[in-house]
């Protein structure tokens, strides 16, 4: 009888041990999937909304264009007065400020918040010798200096205006951001998602 109890016993105390197991991998389980991964991406935020404060502009993705600005200046019943020709190169980066990003962690992972791309820089040089044709109608220096600075502005317009260039510039970004966050952080795969800011 006493062995039937020692037997009953100890198959009780193996069953209520394999139980407390059970509960035990589940609770902690939950407890690593949810406070320490949640407490790696609020640490990882910390760090990456840290290194943006002290960032100042990305410049994501640059275009250049070379040409030749022309302009005629036509007169009543004469026809052309003046022609300008001028060649010159346009470059204008595109890209976000990096202050400007907002980091938040979550259950999941981490929310980038990105503003939209704007124009970071841009240049605008005459490239060679202007040729000017105004015997009738002589160009002073600000009428001059007036079509290099419509010429410009319409150079940046054009990618200003362009909702696929300032898109990708955006995309660019974001991949760049995801890579100075797993240099930050020193962890590679790091679950990033990204929003563009409203």
């Amino acid at each position: 009888m006493k062995r039937l109890g020692k037997w009953l016993l100890r198959v009780t105390a193996v069953a209520a041990g394999i139980a407390l197991a059970v509960f035990l991998v589940r609770c902690g389980w939950d407890f690593v999937s949810g406070t320490l991964l949640k407490g790696k991406y609020e640490r990882s935020a910390e760090i990456i909304s840290h290194e943006m404060q002290k960032g100042g502009e990305l410049t994501s993705v640059k275009y250049s264009d070379q040409a030749v600005m022309e302009s005629t200046t036509k007169a009543l019943l004469i026809g052309d007065v003046q022609k300008v020709t001028v060649p010159y190169a346009y470059e204008i980066g595109l890209g976000v400020r990096l202050d400007a990003v907002r980091v938040a962690a979550g259950e999941d992972g981490i929310t980038v918040t990105v503003p939209g791309a704007r124009m970071i820089y841009d240049s605008f040089q005459v490239t060679g010798e202007p040729q000017i044709s105004d015997f009738l109608y002589p160009l002073n220096e600000s009428r001059y200096q007036e079509m290099l600075d419509a010429q410009a502005a319409e150079c940046r317009e054009k990618y200003l205006s362009d909702a696929a260039c300032l898109e990708k510039a955006w995309d660019e970004a974001c991949a760049y951001i995801r890579s100075l966050a797993e240099q930050w952080t020193g962890e590679s795969g790091l679950n990033l998602t990204f929003a563009k800011a409203e």
